[in-house]
């Protein structure tokens, strides 16, 4: 009897060691994440930083070495952010679910289940067939064909409805070349070329993104005015330089399976004529997105993006063109979960003050280098912008990042033109992490990408997008318009 005691208590013992050996092993990124937020929140607290913003930090540190490691899921991740910030006192319980369902967050759930909508009347077979028909089958041509049309969508619409547009494309042309597991990097190709279309294509005019409108506000108080048409002429040579290298560059770092697309336009054209003309259901989705897009376009200032989105889905509801059933299991809830989380964090970062504290002490450490006024200076500034907005979104990014620059531009004698719009260019880089942009978020959603890929991708693009605004816009070509 003892010794079948022994050994039964034997066997528990290498089962509890083999589960925590299995433990570590399979979530060494996770404890290695903990660990790291762990020793930010012990060390002594930082000159000029409060307790709150020193825990906040912490907590930015294993957001990025978890979405960089996917060392457990995203959204667990994202769950994660709300929990922290009731146990460490950094938010009220009851303030925690508000910061997760802001506007943007609804405009992500929104977003997803229009494209679903789409997808489902294949309205995304007749736009991917439209622009296969211009660009052609070679891949190489097909991706210039997908970036350019996001480049200038984003430009001129807004990035979140491109990519709202441009996912359904992206996962038909995957499916008809027989699906991700045969095709891994035409799938990540596709969808990269979306997202970092849309980023590339979002800085080129006002309307492109809400970061742009915020700065030109900023900069009217000190009297300084920007037009549409200015601001264009200053952006629009970035997005024409980035579209021929983001194709290049992405083709390059996923080398795509197959290099021609002429069976996928086969099948698609085959499909079209087996469903003929556009049904009325089809027509009425076609309606309903058309109105939501003119609505973002021309009343998301005063009701909001994520509120049109949402009432773009009821209406389809209510229509009858599709049920809640067919909502709930065709919406990537894990990515609306991601992006809240992510909204939340940017949000305890402002209000603990670790992002300001950031901001000051990255420009101390830049003067410190002696770069103190002029192209250097707006150099330092838009690199500190474009790596802020990877870990918070482009919005918040300019709104806590643009008075502290336009100040330092005034103190330094440097233009407060140059180094606003610098700042607004800069927050659009949001290429290394999910969270940087809802674009970004909105293409993970098919599961055909790793957060890695991310910044396996986006840390070239980040690069050279760097060096063509400070050296190609503001270096050479602001000083041909003679803005500074």
């Amino acid at each position: 009897m003892e010794n079948n005691i022994a050994i039964s208590e034997s066997k528990q013992a290498q089962s509890q060691q083999s589960f925590l050996s299995s433990f570590i092993k399979n979530r060494k990124f996770f404890l290695l994440a903990a660990l790291l937020a762990t020793l930010v929140v012990l060390m002594p607290t930082p000159e000029g930083l409060t307790t709150a913003g020193q825990r906040a930090l912490a907590l930015m540190i294993f957001v990025v070495v978890c979405f960089f490691t996917e060392a457990i899921p995203l959204p667990a991740v994202a769950l994660i952010i709300g929990s922290y910030q009731v146990i460490m006192g950094l938010t009220p319980f009851r303030e925690v679910p508000k910061t997760f369902m802001g506007d943007a967050v609804a405009f992500i759930m929104g977003a997803l289940m229009i494209g679903s909508i789409l997808v489902k009347y294949k309205i995304h077979n007749r736009i991917a067939l439209f622009i296969l028909n211009i660009s052609g089958t070679n891949v190489t041509r097909v991706m210039l064909g997908i970036i350019t049309f996001c480049a200038f969508s984003a430009g001129f619409i807004s990035e979140h409805a491109t990519a709202t547009i441009m996912l359904p494309i992206g996962v038909g042309i995957v499916s008809l070349c027989g699906g991700i597991k045969k095709v891994p990097n035409l799938g990540k190709l596709l969808m990269l070329a979306i997202a970092y279309g849309c980023i590339i294509g979002g800085l080129a005019s006002p309307s492109g993104g809400a970061r742009n409108a915020l700065m030109i506000g900023f900069l009217s108080q000190y009297d300084i005015s920007i037009s549409y048409g200015q601001w264009v002429l200053m952006a629009i040579p970035f997005t024409l330089i980035m579209i021929p290298l983001t194709v290049l560059w992405l083709t390059r770092c996923f080398k795509p399976e197959v290099t021609d697309l002429r069976e996928p336009v086969e099948a698609i054209k085959k499909e079209m004529a087996t469903e003929g003309k556009m049904s009325t259901e089809a027509k009425m989705a076609l309606g309903i997105f058309i109105v939501v897009l003119t609505l973002w376009i021309t009343m998301s200032e005063h009701i909001g993006l994520g509120n049109i989105a949402v009432m773009g889905a009821i209406a389809a509801m209510i229509l009858g063109l599709v049920d809640w059933n067919y909502l709930q299991k065709n919406t990537q809830w894990g990515v609306v979960i991601l992006y809240a989380g992510a909204i939340s964090m940017g949000s305890m970062l402002q209000s603990t003050g670790a992002a300001l504290w950031l901001a000051e002490n990255l420009l101390a450490g830049v003067s410190a280098l002696g770069i103190t006024d002029g192209l250097p200076l707006v150099a330092a500034i838009t690199t500190i912008t474009a790596f802020t907005t990877n870990t918070m979104a482009d919005g918040p990014t300019v709104a806590v990042l643009g008075p502290i620059f336009l100040k330092v531009a005034e103190l330094a004698e440097t233009s407060p033109f140059a180094i606003g719009v610098a700042t607004s260019l800069g927050s659009a880089f949001a290429y290394l992490l999910i969270i940087g942009t809802p674009a970004n978020a909105i293409v993970y959603g098919p599961g055909f990408l790793k957060a890695s890929d991310y910044l396996k991708a986006g840390s070239v693009m980040f690069l050279l997008s760097l060096f063509f605004v400070v050296f190609g816009l503001v270096g050479f070509w602001w000083k041909v318009l003679g803005i500074w």
